[in-house]
């Protein structure tokens, strides 16, 4: 039966539809208890460039909620209270909020300083470093892969085993002529985990592992690979400054903005004070 009438609707609402749009809002399309819809509320569903049946779909998908909310409004209206149908401050609060959220949001777009130096953002990881720590493994390291029959592997395990501070000009050089491939960017820190699966390693505790080798050899018959584990940080360690640059910046300008705001409300308060337009009961 609702199907009936809502097809009706459009059969007269598409039929007067044709030809010229009016912006005369009396012809009423549908009324639910004296509430009207009029069909230049549909001109906005259906426009030109759909179809006629994508039309008759919107129309008809937009008049059946609008019945709809019609009768659970005037369903409502009948059964609540006069004191919960009383939405006056709750608006006014929502209102409020707005307005404040508005103003706050415009000041801080014109006034705040949104440069983040690296100066200050080490000035605050070197004051709250503890702030900071980690919740995986982490590790920094070099590596090459050499051709399983290179005569010159005894010159890089020796340049990986036997020096603290890894020789990068040295072990460039020497890469760029002898390995397949290596990467020596030590400045990265990697998830311990990752590394663990990327060179198949046996690892039964994390901890003893990266307090005990600094250097180990993955090989197999094509391949001869040197890895040297530059520096690491435990699960609990402080966290590296590098790893936090985003979070720092972030908590850096939400304190500016804090501070702004904190500003702004305290130069209201005075002048209201100064106006005589503050007082307390």
């Amino acid at each position: 039966m609702r199907y009936l009438w809502v097809s009706l609707i459009l059969a007269m609402f598409f039929s007067t539809c044709q030809g010229k749009k009016t912006e005369d809002k009396g012809e009423v399309v549908v009324s639910v208890y004296g509430k009207k819809l009029y069909k230049t509320d549909l001109e906005n569903i259906v426009y030109e460039g759909i179809s006629y049946h994508d039309s008759v779909v919107r129309a008809k998908v937009y008049i059946d909620k609008w019945v709809r909310n019609q009768l659970l409004i005037r369903q409502a209206e009948n059964n609540l209270t006069p004191e919960q149908l009383d939405f006056s401050k709750r608006l006014e609060e929502y209102r409020n909020s707005l307005v404040i959220n508005k103003y706050e949001t415009e000041l801080i777009n014109q006034n705040l300083d949104t440069e983040v130096t690296e100066d200050q953002i080490y000035e605050y990881y070197n004051k709250n470093g503890a702030e900071f720590r980690m919740n995986r493994d982490i590790v920094q390291i070099a590596s090459v892969s050499l051709p399983n029959d290179s005569k010159k592997k005894w010159v890089f395990t020796k340049l990986f085993r036997d020096y603290d501070s890894l020789m990068v000009d040295s072990l460039t050089s020497l890469s760029n002529q002898y390995a397949i491939s290596y990467d020596f960017n030590i400045k990265e820190w990697r998830n311990f985990d990752e590394v663990i699966d990327t060179y198949d390693l046996k690892v039964k505790d994390n901890k003893s592992f990266l307090n005990e080798k600094k250097f180990f050899v993955v090989n197999d018959d094509e391949t001869y690979t040197l890895v040297k584990i530059c520096d690491y940080r435990l699960v609990g360690d402080e966290s590296p400054c590098e790893m936090e640059i985003d979070r720092i910046k972030y908590i850096i300008l939400s304190n500016r903005k804090k501070e702004l705001l904190e500003n702004l409300y305290n130069d209201l308060q005075t002048k209201a004070i100064q106006d005589k337009a503050f007082d307390v009961f």
